[in-house]
């Protein structure tokens, strides 16, 4: 049977995807608690170079989880909360 995914993508099964969307949703509330610390803040400089801030990556967490849950109920039935 040949492999359906298209190129670029990686299959994950809906255990594996719903254990990403929480690990993702349990990062974007910790940036968000952590949002406005100065340490945490320079931290996040230094490993996110990219985002403006802990609230930056805060909100770029947040919507990654929000679309990973969306692709699971869409994709697996499976509902998330």
């Amino acid at each position: 049977m040949p492999n359906r995914t298209p190129a670029g993508s990686v299959p994950l099964d809906a255990l594996e995807a719903e254990e990403i969307a929480g690990l993702l949703a349990e990062a974007a509330a910790v940036t968000g608690a952590l949002a406005g610390d100065p340490a945490a803040e320079a931290a996040c400089a230094d490993a996110a170079p990219d985002r403006d801030g802990l609230q930056d990556l805060h909100l770029a967490l947040a919507i990654a989880a929000a679309d990973l849950d969306e692709a699971i109920a869409e994709h697996t039935g499976i509902p998330r909360p």
